[in-house]
């Protein structure tokens, strides 16, 4: 019998095997199973991640990327706007490539119906970006700036004149008595939903930045002079010279002038009142027009600014030249020649000058 049960064991040794076998199949469906099931969430993303095919653009489009906003954030503004079929789609393209940190917050000119990577191109093109450019030239009073951004962004001018009244919210420094001299003339960038207060905000805070770059605070404490009345002679600067090298000697003469109580008699000031351009020259019933801007008829500097003067005008005025002069005369309106006087008499040779080159060019227009 012990014979028989040896012989009988292969067979049990067969269902064994056949029991492993079962399980081992069992076990490599699991593995199969769990292995799809893996790979499909894995996967499943992108599979389930609708996405437009590329060159398939429509209607063009702009949408805004605020600051701050996550790539997630930025997906559902792109799918709101059908600038992409899906959120997961911007978000596994743009996780995918290292440029996409790069997006900046802003208006983006795009097109509905883009893939998600032609969306994060256009994303990452600075030509997608809405950008409405103002510039403002050096030496503009306010009103005149005012018409300029008006003009350049669209905006209805009620709307910073408005504001210039009163600027309270702008921003200015606690010195400023009003808005003139304070939008800084630059070239700006703005996205075509700025508003009027963004605007002008944004200039104010340019000549805060550039009047501390110059010091130009420091500079009016060691000169014993209000910050303010430093602008407002960098907008006579400005308004006066001709050629960059004469800025800080022109700041001398006017403050030469005020420590000896001599009245300025600055034409520029006698055209702020006129609100005159063209001609440096006034007449004598321009400069008769009473204003405290006239220093013709006031002593003293203006009560502000007669223009806004630009970075080199306010380092002049925070940093004048050395020297006694107490006179400048433009000798030739062409090249603008100027020349420095300490007496009156050295002066008027200037002026005859001056008055010379006028007669000789008097097609010319210019005096």
């Amino acid at each position: 019998m012990s014979h028989f049960f040896e012989e009988e064991q292969p067979p049990r040794r067969r269902r064994g095997s056949r029991t492993k076998s079962i399980v081992a199949v069992v076990v490599a469906v699991l593995v199969l199973v769990g292995g799809g099931w893996f790979a499909v969430d894995r996967l499943g993303g992108a599979l389930l991640a609708s996405d437009y095919s590329a060159g398939t653009a429509q209607e063009p489009v702009t949408v805004t990327i605020p600051s701050g906003a996550t790539l997630t954030d930025m997906a559902g503004i792109l799918a709101d706007a059908r600038v992409v079929e899906s959120q997961k789609a911007f978000v596994r393209v743009a996780r995918s490539d290292e440029r996409a940190t790069a997006i900046q917050a802003g208006d983006y000119r795009l097109a509905t119906h883009l893939s998600a990577k032609e969306a994060l191109a256009a994303l990452l093109d600075p030509a997608s970006k809405v950008a409405e450019q103002i510039t403002l030239r050096e030496g503009l009073t306010l009103q005149k700036q005012l018409d300029a951004i008006a003009e350049q962004s669209g905006i209805p001018r009620a709307q910073f004149a408005a504001l210039a009244k009163d600027p309270s919210t702008l921003g200015l420094p606690s010195y400023a008595k009003g808005l003139e001299g304070y939008l800084f003339p630059d070239t700006y960038q703005f996205g075509d939903k700025t508003s009027a207060e963004q605007i002008l905000r944004t200039m104010v805070d340019q000549y805060k930045t550039v009047a501390a770059q110059v010091g130009l605070e420091q500079a009016a404490a060691s000169m014993g002079r209000n910050p303010a009345d430093v602008v407002t002679v960098a907008s006579i600067v400005e308004a006066e010279v001709f050629n960059e090298g004469d800025r800080a000697k022109v700041a001398r003469v006017v403050y030469n002038r005020l420590d000896k109580g001599m009245p300025l008699q600055l034409d520029t000031t006698v055209k702020y009142v006129n609100g005159l351009d063209g001609k440096v020259t006034t007449t004598d019933q321009e400069r008769v027009k009473d204003s405290p801007y006239n220093t013709y008829l006031h002593a003293g500097l203006p009560p502000g600014p007669i223009g806004a003067p630009g970075k080199a005008a306010l380092d002049a005025a925070a940093h004048p030249a050395a020297g006694s002069w107490l006179y400048f005369v433009a000798v030739n309106m062409e090249t603008g020649e100027t020349k420095f006087a300490t007496t009156f008499e050295e002066h008027n040779k200037y002026v005859a000058e001056f008055q010379s080159w006028c007669q000789a060019n008097k097609a010319k227009g210019l005096c």
